[in-house]
């Protein structure tokens, strides 16, 4: 039975992970920023789960989670833990505010490395660890008007690279977990970070809204979150994990387009696929 964290555990993703590892028999620690939904987490779960309130972007409540979970474990502390908090700033990057564009990369970059230096050091100690960091498609690929993130998410993989390289020889296993669009909530707080660019104030303003037209039925016909879940039981505890899960499937087709095909020939794709050739 793993020790298992995850971070951004009160919706989406997160959650149904939470739930999906405690279901397999993981002891199961269950972190965010609402005590309301931990809660109620912790009763669905029927008690295997146990809820840490803290901001990924807070010192002090990273050190006290810390502090709490090695009590919890008799000093042992984490044997996985999964940064999976994160959020997505949607609107044109001319436009986005530095102030926006740091809180981006405080809670997607910043807040998942804080977490993972507070956790690491007994993994290494031990020789043994995992440390399993939600990424994404956009890691690959970058569509218009999720340029903050999508820059987060080509942080996060080349971080994951590196520290994968440098913890294989202390028994660490470091891998990314690359979702495409996922049925949850988290496509709504992108649409609403758009919304503020979609009126005619905006020089991007007719872009912003053909865009979103495109982008609003993307997360309700996408798969649902069982299937990161999934991938992230998987990497949790296989024997030898892979170093990058894609999830779905179907989704190695945009990393293949980007990687194989002309760039001016993928710009105009995501310009016709998104209906923007003719915004």
């Amino acid at each position: 039975m793993a020790k298992v964290l995850i971070t951004g555990a009160t919706a989406g993703i997160g959650r149904e992970t939470a739930l999906h590892l405690a279901n397999q028999g993981q002891e199961v620690f269950a972190s965010g920023r609402r005590e309301d939904a931990l809660r109620s987490l912790e009763a669905e779960s029927a008690g295997r789960i146990k809820g840490i309130a803290f901001d990924v972007t807070d010192p002090a409540a990273i050190d006290a989670a810390r502090k709490q979970i090695e009590a919890e474990t008799s000093g042992y502390g984490l044997d996985v833990l999964v940064n999976n908090a994160g959020y997505g700033q949607g609107g044109p990057l001319e436009q986005l505010s530095d102030a926006e564009l740091r809180a981006q990369y405080d809670v997607n970059v910043f807040g998942l490395m804080a977490v993972t230096r507070a956790f690491l050091p007994q993994m290494r100690e031990r020789g043994r660890g995992r440390i399993i960091n939600v990424g994404s498609v956009a890691g690959s690929i970058a569509l218009p008007f999720l340029g903050a993130y999508a820059s987060t998410k080509h942080a996060v993989q080349g971080l994951s690279e590196s520290l994968r390289r440098e913890l294989r020889p202390h028994g660490v296993e470091v891998i990314v977990i690359r979702p495409g669009a996922i049925r949850t909530e988290f496509g709504q707080g992108e649409a609403d970070g758009m919304e503020a660019f979609a009126g005619a104030e905006s020089p991007y303003g007719q872009q912003v809204k053909t865009f979103m037209k495109w982008h609003g039925q993307l997360h309700p016909r996408a798969p649902k979150p069982s299937v990161v879940a999934e991938a992230i039981y998987h990497a949790a505890t296989s024997r030898r994990p892979r170093p990058y899960y894609v999830v779905p499937l179907t989704n190695y087709g945009i990393i293949w387009l980007q990687k194989f095909l002309p760039t001016r020939w993928v710009d105009r794709v995501i310009e016709t696929v998104t209906g923007l050739r003719n915004a």
